[in-house]
């Protein structure tokens, strides 16, 4: 068994060692075939050659092999780099061309549609309170939180008729000044101060404003 391994491993290098010497013997069989009168000069020709000169000529023969492979590689890897780069800017131009014919194409369209108008904003009712509006307004809230208020009380104190003070009550209810109340007052309905009158009161109580208001009286 050690002998048939050893005789198997022995094949083996003899034929490496032959795979190794192939290039230089092929040389030298070459140089001796097309020109002889020199090979026989150097000492080359037929068995004068001995066993260096293939052996240096496939050395040298592997080393430029591998060399020249290695600069293939090199440059084939320079190739593929500058291939894929190419290929990203074509690919990116192209991108930025089609989106650009795109966005152009897009503005073209909303140009040849009809185009709507804004809707205009229509403006925002501006409310006047009179004298007798702020006088009620004082009179409610005077009288606190969840106290009803009528025309004909109001009339009392301002000696004004119930129907003109039923007139200020019924704007300052359009305007969520004041709210109604179930029950009614000698015909009257009942009101009482909203959040937004209490609030509004307080604001222009805050400016000195409605303490000093007073109703102009208007006698029948």
């Amino acid at each position: 068994m050690a002998e048939h391994l050893l005789t198997i491993l022995n094949n083996i290098g003899d034929a490496v060692y032959q795979a190794f010497m192939l290039p230089g013997e092929f040389l030298l069989s070459r140089f001796v075939a097309i020109a002889p009168v020199s090979a026989e000069r150097f000492g080359i020709a037929g068995e004068m050659a001995g066993t260096k000169l293939p052996v240096v000529l496939s050395s040298l023969s592997w080393i430029l092999l591998f060399v020249a492979l290695w600069m293939f590689l090199r440059l084939l890897r320079s190739t593929a780099r500058i291939a894929g780069t190419t290929i990203r800017v074509f690919y990116f131009r192209i991108y930025t061309a089609v989106c650009s014919f795109k966005t152009k194409l897009i503005l073209k369209v909303r140009e040849l549609l009809p185009q709507r108008k804004p809707a205009e904003l229509s403006p925002i009712p501006m409310v006047e309170f009179d004298d007798l509006d702020l006088a009620v307004l004082r009179s409610a809230s005077a009288r606190g939180p969840g106290f009803a208020l009528s025309a004909p009380e109001l009339a009392d104190e301002f000696t004004m008729r119930p129907s003109q003070i039923q007139c200020s009550l019924d704007k300052l209810s359009r305007n969520k000044m004041l709210d109604h109340v179930i029950g009614s007052t000698d015909g009257f309905d009942n009101y009482r101060l909203t959040d937004a009158g209490a609030a509004f009161v307080a604001m222009w109580k805050r400016r000195g404003t409605v303490a000093d208001v007073a109703p102009r009286r208007q006698m029948a």
